[in-house]
Formats: structure tokens, C-alpha cells, sequence
């Protein structure tokens, strides 16, 4: 009995719908139909629809959206009790907001403190207005939700006039980087056909001295067979001749077979890929979320699609800016020098000859927080996650090893200068020595000039040594002799910055002074290694 209560209680206090399932209803259950079949004459939930579907699939399904093509409803029907079919609803139930008949209230709704009959509530309904209120809160709701169909209508039309502007953008964005990655092509191709020039006219020059010397020692020659059994006095004229001839070619052959083969090779920068890896995006793109009131709308919440470089910190949400992309142009003659003072024992370079792993230690791929191209700050914490030590010791080595300057070409190769031992080294990929030069006096500081060329500087000497690295090897270029003394050097642009103990001077390649930027006479080593 007190399960058939439960169930009446549960029964009744189900709302009542213009349209009800007729599968539900079926089943005892009250659900609110959202589809009417005109095969089956039927009204059916989201859910028995499904079904209905799955069993009739050519039947014509109405949806809500046309709920005006849908029978009209039964008023007599709808007046009747759900739980007891035979019976009028009669009676409201205020405590629990239900329409019951008289068979509910005996059973049900014994207790209730507020019951009013129907007719009652109506005629209450009536002298408040109810009835004109709810037509019009219903009227302003139609309103209300016309305008907001009308806003939401307009704000798919900004969303895809924005979407059209964006992909604009990208666009001009992509352009921009293709034309920059154009340049970098442009000038690589450059440098690449003046190598050439500059090689094949060196060859050039070779094969012409080689004609020329081959012309005169033949000529001679021959000239010394015709008249060798005529004239005493002119044989040995021209024999003395050819043998002047002879050690020109000697000399020259001489001079030839010191010089190695001329090769040219690649080598791609990969900053420009480490850097593309890091990215997920051209950009970050926005999304605004704004709630809406009656009057006037505020902005809710501000979503991003970012994209982020991998594994770096999140930029700000709140800004509204698109992350740049930059292509740094390169130029070959950037690539820096480090240097220490002979003296300083406290520098790793300078303890017995070992140089630090760069790629173990200092490499970019260990720093945290680091992006290629990124602008480092001043308070950025700088972490090692590890290192190694290499002897640069070699053969002939009378002093421990002092490195003043480490420089690596364009092209990749790693040099350092052995201050104590008067040697330029050149290390391969393992840090071991492959190749060295020696030099006349202590070098200081080292940079790089082009792909293969390095400048060298003299402590407490006024001159320039060029060394050549060509295939493993190195050879002495040139040497520049200046005015004053020459300590710091680098070079960018084609001009050489060159300092003194106590000054700055900008010189061009070829040794010509162009003008003294600074100078510092405030002390005795002002100038000393900075350039």
C-alpha cells in the first residue's frame, strides 16, 4: 500500500504538457513530446523518437519547428487527471503547485493546508491581472529574444569578417617571412659566387704562371741546344740563362705545391629551423566571451588559442597582441670571439690547456627559458647543466697551454689561440687538435672575417696575422701592420674594430685607418682586450 502511494505521489506530481510522448504515456511515465509522426499519427520524446526512427525510416518526422503543422491538442483530453483517467483536474494544490482531481486529494493531498479550486484560482487570476501580465512578459520575451537572434545573427557575421581579416594577416605575415628567408637565400648565393671569383681567379692565376713559366724554360731550352757547339761564349751565356730560368720555375713550383686544393663547402645555419621547432603557431589567436544583459553587455571572459613557443614561459592573456616572428639576417663576419687574460688563473680556459665543452656546457640547448633569437635580460638566471674537459696539448708544446681567445668561422670551424705556446690551434668536432700555425709572437685575440678566414691579433705587437682554414689545415694569409698596438679585434661589415691599451679604432680590411672612435687615458690598461 505504501508503494502504491510512493507511486501515486510520484505520478501526480508530473507537469502536464500540451504534447506528451504516447510511447511514455505507454509506459506510465509523463514526458514532453518534441516530435509528431504523420504516419503514425503519434507524438514522441527526443529518446522513443529514436526508436520510432530505427523501425519506420521513410515516416515524416515533425520537429518542434514545425509544431505548426502538428494536430491540434484535445482540450477535453488535457482537462483529464493523468493518474486517474476518468476524472476532471479540479483542484490546485499551492503546496506542491499541482493540478489534482478529487480522487488525488482524498488519497494524496489530505494534508495540504492550500487547496483552491480551479474556477477559484482563475477568478483571482483575473482581478490581479495575471493574465494580461504574463501576455505581456511574454511579449517582451519575444522581443528580448528577436533582438538577441539579431545580435547573434550580426556576431556571426563579425566572427567571419574576422576570420577573414586574420587569415589576411597570416598571410602577410607568411609573405613576409618567405621574402626574408628570399633575402637570406640571396645573400648566401652571393657570398657563394664571390667565393668562386675569388678562388678561380686565384687559380686562374696559377694555370697563367704555369703557361708562362713553361713558355720560358722551353724557349731557353731550346735556344741553349741550337747554339751549344757553336760559340763557346754564347752557350754559356744561355746556359747560365736556363738556369736562372730554372730556379724561377723552381720557385715557383715551389710556391704552388705549399698550396692545397681549393674547395668550397656548405654548411646550414640551423638557427633559423631551431627556431621554426620551438613555434606552434604563426600566432596567438583571441577569443572574447561576452555575456549579454538587457542593458548593456560586459565583457565575461577572454580565451586564447595561443601559440606558444614549446617549453617557454606563457605570454600575458590579457594582451591582445599576435606573437611576432623575425627572421634575423645572418652575416658570416658576426660570429664573435671570446677572451681571457693569459694571466687570470681563475678562468677555466687557462687551467693546463683544457677547454670546456661548448656544446656540453654553454650550449643554447641547455640554458632554460632560452629561444634562439630571444633578448637575453640581465637578471636571467643562467643554469649548467653539465660540462667536459679537453686537452688542446699537443707535440711541441714547451709551456702549459693558455687559451687567450677562442673564435669559430662561419663555416663551423673551432679555433684557439695558444698564448703561452705562440700557436693558433684548430680543433674538430671531438675539441682535438688537427691542425695548429705558428706564429712569431704571443696572439691575443682572435675573429672571424669570412667563412674560412680568421683575424689574429699580436699582444704588445702592432700587427694582423690572416689565417686560411682550408681543408683541415691552416694557412698564413697576410698580415695588416699598423700605427699603434693591437689587442681586442672584430669585425662586422667588412671593417675591422681594433684596440689599443688605451683606445678603439675603426679600420677597414685592408689596414686603412678610417678614425679613432674612443679613447680612455685614465688608466694604463683602459682598452686592453675590449672591442
Amino acid at each position: 500500500m505504501a508503494s502504491n502511494m510512493e507511486s501515486s505521489i510520484y505520478r501526480g506530481s508530473e507537469s502536464f504538457f500540451d504534447f506528451s510522448c504516447f510511447t511514455c504515456q505507454e509506459n506510465d511515465r509523463n514526458t514532453e513530446a518534441g516530435f509528431y509522426c504523420e504516419e503514425c499519427s503519434k507524438f514522441y520524446c527526443s529518446k522513443c523518437v529514436e526508436y520510432h526512427n530505427y523501425l519506420y525510416k521513410k515516416h515524416a518526422i515533425l520537429n518542434k519547428e514545425n509544431i505548426s503543422l502538428w494536430p491540434e491538442t484535445d482540450v477535453v483530453e488535457q482537462e483529464k487527471c493523468k493518474e486517474h483517467r476518468k476524472e476532471k483536474l479540479t483542484i490546485f494544490c499551492e503546496d506542491h503547485s499541482e493540478l489534482i482531481c478529487h480522487v488525488c486529494h482524498v488519497h494524496n493531498h489530505q494534508k495540504c493546508s492550500h487547496l483552491v479550486l480551479i474556477s477559484d484560482k482563475v477568478k483571482q487570476l483575473h482581478q490581479k491581472g495575471d493574465f494580461k501580465q504574463l501576455s505581456a512578459t511574454i511579449y517582451a520575451q519575444h522581443q528580448q529574444l528577436t533582438h538577441e537572434k539579431d545580435d547573434l545573427e550580426e556576431n556571426i557575421k563579425s566572427l567571419e569578417k574576422s576570420y577573414t581579416t586574420i587569415l589576411e594577416q597570416i598571410n602577410t605575415l607568411r609573405k613576409t617571412i618567405n621574402d626574408s628567408l628570399d633575402q637570406l637565400e640571396k645573400y648566401t648565393k652571393k657570398e657563394l659566387d664571390t667565393f668562386l671569383v675569388t678562388m678561380r681567379t686565384s687559380i686562374q692565376t696559377d694555370i697563367e704562371n704555369c703557361t708562362k713559366s713553361i713558355t720560358n724554360i722551353t724557349c731557353h731550352h731550346e735556344d741553349f741546344l741550337k747554339i751549344k757547339d757553336k760559340s763557346e761564349a754564347l752557350s754559356f751565356i744561355k746556359y747560365r740563362k736556363c738556369i736562372d730560368q730554372s730556379l724561377k720555375v723552381e720557385s715557383v713550383l715551389q710556391e704552388m705545391t705549399t698550396k692545397t686544393e681549393m674547395t668550397l663547402t656548405f654548411r646550414p645555419d640551423t638557427t633559423i629551423q631551431q627556431t621554426l621547432s620551438t613555434l606552434s603557431g604563426l600566432g596567438q589567436i583571441l577569443r572574447t566571451v561576452e555575456q549579454s544583459h538587457p542593458a548593456k553587455r560586459t565583457t565575461q571572459n577572454t580565451d586564447s588559442r595561443q601559440n606558444k613557443p614549446k617549453d617557454t614561459s606563457q605570454s600575458d592573456p590579457g594582451h591582445q597582441t599576435t606573437l611576432g616572428f623575425k627572421v634575423n639576417k645572418s652575416h658570416p663576419e658576426s660570429s664573435t670571439s671570446r677572451s681571457s687574460s693569459p694571466g687570470n688563473g681563475t678562468s677555466d680556459l687557462t687551467k693546463s690547456g683544457q677547454v670546456s665543452d661548448p656544446v656540453s656546457s654553454s650550449s643554447h640547448q641547455l640554458v632554460q627559458g632560452h629561444q634562439p633569437g630571444a633578448v637575453n635580460r640581465s637578471d636571467q638566471i643562467i643554469k649548467v647543466k653539465s660540462s667536459n674537459k679537453y686537452s688542446v696539448k699537443i707535440k711541441g708544446d714547451e709551456s702549459t697551454c693558455c687559451i687567450s681567445s677562442i673564435c669559430e668561422t662561419a663555416s663551423g670551424e673551432l679555433l684557439i689561440a695558444d698564448w703561452r705556446n705562440k700557436k693558433v690551434k684548430l680543433l674538430d668536432q671531438t675539441y682535438k687538435v688537427v691542425s695548429h700555425c705558428d706564429l712569431p709572437w704571443q696572439p691575443w685575440s682572435m675573429c672571424s672575417i669570412d667563412s674560412s678566414l680568421v683575424a689574429v691579433s699580436n699582444w704588445h705587437g702592432k700587427e694582423i696575422n690572416f689565417i686560411r682554414v682550408i681543408n683541415g689545415q691552416l694557412i698564413k694569409d697576410r698580415i695588416l701592420q699598423f700605427q699603434h698596438y693591437c689587442l681586442g679585434i672584430a669585425h662586422q661589415h667588412g671593417n675591422l674594430y681594433i684596440t689599443d691599451f688605451n683606445a678603439l679604432y675603426l679600420h677597414t680590411l685592408d689596414g686603412r685607418l678610417v678614425r679613432e672612435m674612443y679613447k680612455d687615458t685614465s688608466g694604463e690598461h683602459t682598452g686592453n682586450n675590449y672591442s
